[in-house]
């Protein structure tokens, strides 16, 4: 196995392939095919990540607490891809837009006002019109994790594997590593052609990975959830046992005693109580 600055999605498949006793180099990089397909890993990791977020954020959801500044059209404003709970909107003068409801909103912009808003969609729209641009504060949720081979580059880009999703923007922010050539870099812009704009030179044929945005701490536990989801699987030669289960749930909460500073948590609170944590 390589050696990686992060545990980036291609070094979590590699830890994954590893405990199903299904590793090699052709199986990661998907010119050979064993019992798991890559696709199928990758799918796993990432209902493991959600699976880890939503219990970070029921119990620290300020982690993922951020704001961007968005700019409308005829008070059509796109909500962004990255909003897993809205928190406010303000204005350009730093004032609260409050929400309505649709059934409320008036007639025309010019009887409404810029200090209310309702939603339609993926977008807000507010009451009385206008352009400026306005701050979303919201909870973003951490984005789907994904790996491949580049199919094209250039000096300050690198286009991902048909496998990434094939929505603008949705891998602004989020590290890249490229396992080829060793370099580490963060996608500053990305096209619904999967072209992502980079500060590195890059090609076609290169092996990369993106990483976790949650906290390093629990990029080990999503390859360890994983691995139990597809031991789970109609097609799996193997079952997790108990102990490997028991394992993974001590692990997540010392984990979770050791971020969070504080040692009241237990597994019966976190694993059969559904009571918000906020």
């Amino acid at each position: 196995m390589n050696i990686y600055t992060y545990q980036n999605c291609y070094a979590l498949l590699e830890e994954v392939r590893t405990e199903l006793n299904e590793y090699n180099e052709k199986l990661c990089q998907g010119t050979e095919f064993g019992v798991f397909d890559n696709s199928d890993i990758v799918r796993k990791i990432n209902v493991s990540q959600k699976y880890i977020f939503n219990i970070l954020f029921n119990r620290l959801p300020d982690l993922f607490l951020t704001s961007t500044g968005v700019t409308g059209t005829a008070g059509v404003y796109t909500i962004p891809s990255n909003v897993y709970r809205l928190n406010y909107i303000a204005n350009s003068n730093g004032d609260r837009i409050n929400p309505i409801s649709v059934k409320v909103k008036h007639l025309t912009d010019a009887s409404g006002s810029d200090y209310l808003y309702y939603r339609s969609g993926n977008t807000i729209v507010r009451d009385g019109g206008g352009s400026d641009t306005i701050t979303f504060h919201y909870y973003k949720i951490a984005k789907d994790l994904t790996q491949g081979q580049s199919k094209g580059g250039g000096a300050t880009s690198i286009t991902l594997d048909s496998n990434a999703k094939g929505i603008a923007d949705y891998y602004n922010n989020v590290i890249i590593e490229n396992i080829s050539d060793n370099w580490v870099d963060t996608i500053t812009d990305y096209t619904s052609a999967r072209v992502a704009t980079i500060a590195t030179r890059s090609s076609a044929g290169k092996f990369y990975g993106t990483v976790s945005e949650l906290p390093e701490a629990f990029h080990s536990l999503v390859s360890k959830k994983a691995v139990i989801l597809l031991k789970d699987s109609v097609v799996s030669p193997q079952r997790a046992d108990v102990t490997e289960i028991s394992n993974f749930r001590e692990d997540l909460v010392e984990t979770l005693r050791a971020f969070t500073g504080t040692g009241d948590i237990n597994l019966s609170e976190l694993f059969y109580e559904f009571r918000p944590m906020v």
